[in-house]
């Protein structure tokens, strides 16, 4: 009896195992999908106010976003407590901050119109797919 071995790198790669759902995880994959659908009649107000089927579950529980928050409040506490200016901000007053918030400016617009112009190209390439169904459908 021979044994075979793996490579090197074959020995730490797992075997892949596809499970799928079973069917009553499809139906409710599918009932929740089913009221995200319907919510697109709704205002945009109500919409908003939705915690699944949006980003705002992502938001409130990321804890990048809430440290960032904490920051930025207790510098908000700590400038508004002490009563003289710290020698770094009087550091910030010589250096051209809005010479760089001028490039900030002009590459967020660059990058925006950029990706705007991939939306709507995308979007044309949907609405073709979509047209060339109906076609093949009204054969």
């Amino acid at each position: 009896m021979s044994k075979t071995v793996a490579s090197g790198a074959d020995a730490f790669v797992e075997p892949r195992k596809e499970t799928r759902p079973d069917f009553k995880e499809l139906k409710s994959i599918e009932k929740e999908r089913r009221e995200i659908l319907l919510r697109a009649e709704l205002p945009f107000w109500r919409i908003l106010m939705f915690w699944s089927g949006t980003c705002l579950k992502e938001i409130a529980t990321d804890s990048l976003v809430w440290t960032t928050l904490i920051i930025y409040v207790g510098i908000r506490i700590y400038a508004n407590i002490v009563d003289y200016v710290p020698d770094s901000v009087e550091l910030l007053q010589k250096t051209n901050v809005g010479i760089l918030g001028g490039f900030l400016s002009f590459f967020l617009v660059l990058f925006v119109n950029q990706t705007n112009g991939r939306f709507l190209e995308m979007y044309g390439f949907s609405k073709a797919c979509s047209g060339r169904i109906q076609d093949v459908a009204g054969l």
